[in-house]
């Protein structure tokens, strides 16, 4: 949501948000990066952040769901003007596991999604990846929700639905090739490549297809798992050309 006068002059957003990462700016200030619905990847100045626990009553922490507003200015980077807790999500610091995924989730959709503007649907997918991680259901699974969910709307999903080369669509083993965006089957495939199982590609293919419900509703066997936990998170790098600081091989 947002709100404004003339070019030049202030405008006023509102979203719901998940801090991203936090740095120090001096004594006080803290500059604030956050992933919202209504904006997308939003970098803001939090005055006073570090030290003022009236001023935002140390909401401003990871893990949590936030509604925040903020006044931009042109030619000067945005201000918080206020933070609220909608849903606190904290059994995640439990677990060192629960932990890694949760930035891995965050980081995912800052890099993933960095362009300004609403994201609806990746918020979402985001919102319910840590909902669940702090629910307590396994991580790994979690995580392959998240990165198939978040390759399919942003478009980046490969091609699972056949051998990229013959087009032969039930082979009873595949190799994946990021460089080829999809798989090979065992008889177009030279030695290398990251194998798959026919059941691993479907899997992948529902995940990055299939709605919020659908996927949360996908079983997967601890075979498949293992499978794509090498794969998938190692195609998300391939796509955005940089290795992920938060996770490796989530």
């Amino acid at each position: 949501m947002s709100r404004g006068g003339s070019a030049g002059e202030r405008t006023f957003h509102a979203s719901p948000a998940f801090l991203v990462r936090a740095v120090d700016m001096g004594e006080a200030d803290r500059r604030l990066s956050f992933f919202t619905r209504d904006a997308g990847v939003v970098s803001i100045i939090g005055k006073s952040a570090w030290r003022s626990r009236k001023r935002f009553g140390g909401m401003l922490q990871r893990y949590v769901l936030l509604d925040i507003a903020w006044t931009e200015i042109p030619g000067k980077i945005p201000v918080l003007s206020t933070a609220a807790v909608t849903a606190s999500f904290w059994p995640i610091v439990e677990e060192w596991e629960r932990v890694r995924h949760a930035d891995y989730f965050l980081e995912l959709a800052a890099e993933m999604f960095p362009q300004a503007g609403p994201k609806p649907k990746a918020f979402g997918i985001l919102l319910d990846g840590i909902r669940s991680l702090s629910e307590g259901e396994a991580p790994g699974r979690i995580a392959r929700r998240v990165e198939g969910g978040f390759l399919g709307i942003g478009g980046w999903g490969p091609d699972l639905s056949k051998c990229r080369r013959c087009g032969t669509e039930d082979s009873r083993w595949f190799r994946f090739f990021p460089s080829e965006g999809g798989v090979l089957c065992g008889s177009c495939a030279p030695g290398d490549g990251m194998r798959l199982s026919l059941g691993a590609v479907k899997t992948w293919r529902a995940l990055q297809a299939g709605s919020d419900a659908a996927r949360d509703r996908l079983r997967m066997p601890d075979g498949i798992a293992k499978e794509l936990q090498v794969v998938m998170p190692a195609y998300v790098e391939y796509c955005l050309g940089k290795t992920l600081r938060s996770l490796r091989g989530a």
